[in-house]
């Protein structure tokens, strides 16, 4: 396979309020079960947290957070135990109903707005962190930047990205068929060259004898990494 190709994508330039934005987010809202997505982190979180929810969580581009969302009331339908979740992104459009419904499910979500390189190494207030489709838009370069402040700071880190194949790439050239917009059609594509395979994730992580690495595909299109610490 290829190297690496980043390529901004469409959704990135967009004003949250712009048709096409709203249309895109729709779509990714719709394709997470697709994909798999919910399910990934269904199991993640049930394979690591069987009891309760993690004390401090945040979620790194987030975008509408609907994901988390679903997945965390999903998981844990006794509620959040009061909690803490962390909306990061620089550009977040969490709806006032996506925090109200975890309120009242004993959630206590922060909207957090800033980019994640900055608000990780001025000092994360989260144990746990994890990222959907966020780690495909930074160079290498960056990804060890994050890394590193994310090992200092974290036990426990996981991600799922676009995998870099062939298939995943006539994947998203067949968003059309499903009646994708315009902007998701290029995205898809966008990100699947600008996504991970094999263990590039895994080599780029430090004091790998401190931690757990995990990196492998989950399905036809999506690559998975985590990390936890030793304790």
């Amino acid at each position: 396979m290829k190297a690496r190709v980043l390529t901004p994508e469409l959704l990135d330039s967009l004003p949250p309020d712009d048709p096409a934005a709203h249309a895109s987010r729709r779509d990714l809202q719709r394709l997470h079960p697709i994909l798999g997505q919910i399910r990934l982190w269904h199991g993640w979180f049930r394979q690591n947290f069987p009891h309760r929810p993690p004390a401090s969580l945040a979620d790194l581009g987030t975008g509408d957070g609907s994901l988390l969302a679903t997945v965390l009331l999903r998981s844990f339908p006794k509620g959040g135990h009061g909690a803490r979740i962390f909306f990061v992104d620089r550009q977040p459009v969490v709806p006032e109903s996506t925090l109200a419904h975890l309120r009242r499910c004993n959630w206590l979500p922060t909207v957090v707005t800033a980019e994640v390189l900055d608000w990780i190494e001025e000092g994360s207030p989260a144990d746990t962190c994890l990222t959907n489709l966020f780690l495909h838009h930074l160079k290498e370069a960056q990804i060890t930047r994050l890394f590193s402040a994310l090992a200092a700071k974290v036990t426990l880190f996981a991600a799922a990205e676009p995998r870099r194949t062939r298939l995943a790439r006539c994947g998203a050239a067949a968003l059309g068929l499903l009646g994708c917009h315009a902007v998701t059609r290029h995205d898809a594509r966008v990100s699947v060259e600008a996504g991970f395979t094999a263990k590039e994730l895994g080599a780029l992580w430090p004091s790998r004898n401190r931690w757990v690495l995990q990196e492998n595909p989950v399905g036809p299109f999506t690559h998975f990494f985590s990390a936890a610490k030793i304790s």
